[in-house]
């Protein structure tokens, strides 16, 4: 571990699958101070580091020097998992690298937050790292539903954050605000403020409110506890585990597939050079039904981002991309290869 003369302020940026946390740390980084550094970690539960990417094509209106900006990825898995192992070797590889003044860490949607914020606060980084607030964006609309509110994963991420941001709100209804504004006050302790946003836009000020020690003491009590009952490493919350599959033999791309948690991931990182044929890929993707599509594309129409969430599938228009990537997570396994084939069909170059 490189010496420290300051601790360096460190925030988490969480939230379930899809609610926009790679946008929120866009516009945050938008606003650095022009004579700081950033570090960001990022983790992803697929194994193509699509948010990683995109951070690093990131081009702000205000352009911003790129080498203030260092983006490290740890893809297929959960941080916290492999004792802390994975969020060690990339926290210590980015600290070495950047020499930040701050660092933004966005787990996946799928972590256990509560070891995250374990290990942030533990031994090993307690003369290194600052933990500040910790935001955790939810989508109102999932607050209505059940699926979501009695998800184990969601419910670690709004209990351990210290402040709770409503995004994607474009569509919302004064009747969302008021729900959500109800459910931000059921919490005690109460979180140290709220939010109601839309398309990740949050204020740089809101990095350095203090997290909730008496919150963050609770829930690592409880989760200590918890562990004494199950062993982390045999309950389910394992790394993703890559699967054999028929041989690739197709050189213009490579696939990384795997399965943990109950969910398959699919994975595909293009060849710089190759180029889609944008229309014809989009009625390809927009149909497919899964948990959750992202992809970054270089097209015949420019460098276009898809989203993809509950059936809704936005592109946005970036700047520039180095490759062409495409991450699908489902519940259920897919009829991948055929996918893979009608893909290499969209290709034109």
């Amino acid at each position: 571990m490189p010496v420290i003369k300051h601790k360096i302020p460190t925030n988490i940026i969480t939230g379930f699958l899809g609610v926009g946390k790679t946008t929120a740390i866009q516009q945050l980084i938008s606003q650095k101070p022009e004579h700081e550094t950033w570090g960001v970690l990022v983790n992803e539960f697929g194994q193509v580091g699509i948010d990683g990417a995109l951070l690093n094509a990131f081009q702000p209106d205000n352009e911003i020097d790129k080498s203030t900006v260092v983006v490290k990825e740890v893809p297929g898995g959960c941080l916290c998992c492999v004792a802390g192992l994975a969020m060690k070797m990339g926290l210590n590889m980015l600290i070495g690298q950047a020499k930040p003044d701050r660092i933004l860490i966005e787990p996946t949607g799928l972590g256990h937050l509560k070891q995250v914020v374990a290990d942030l606060t533990g031994e090993y980084y307690v003369d290194v790292l600052d933990l500040q607030a910790t935001i955790c964006l939810v989508d109102p609309k999932h607050l209505q539903d059940n699926k979501y509110l009695q998800n184990d994963h969601f419910q670690d991420q709004v209990g351990i954050a210290d402040i709770l941001v409503a995004n994607k709100t474009e569509q919302a209804d004064s009747d969302s605000q008021s729900n959500f504004n109800q459910f931000v006050a059921q919490f005690n302790p109460a979180k140290v403020t709220s939010l109601w946003t839309s398309q990740g836009k949050l204020p740089l000020a809101l990095l350095d409110n203090a997290l909730n020690v008496s919150r963050k003491t609770i829930h690592l009590q409880q989760h200590l506890a918890h562990q004494h009952k199950h062993d982390h490493s045999n309950h389910g919350h394992d790394q993703l585990h890559h699967y054999a599959e028929t041989e690739q033999t197709d050189v213009r791309f490579q696939r990384k597939h795997g399965e943990g948690q109950g969910l398959f991931t699919y994975g595909w990182q293009f060849n710089q050079g190759q180029c889609f044929d944008l229309m014809a890929l989009a009625s390809l993707l927009e149909p497919l039904v899964v948990e959750r599509l992202k992809a970054t594309l270089v097209t015949d129409q420019g460098y276009f981002v898809i989203n993809s969430v509950d059936g809704e599938c936005e592109f946005t228009p970036v700047k520039q991309l180095v490759d062409s990537r495409i991450e699908i997570i489902s519940s259920t396994e897919i009829a991948w290869l055929q996918l893979e084939i009608a893909m290499c069909n969209c290709l034109i170059s």
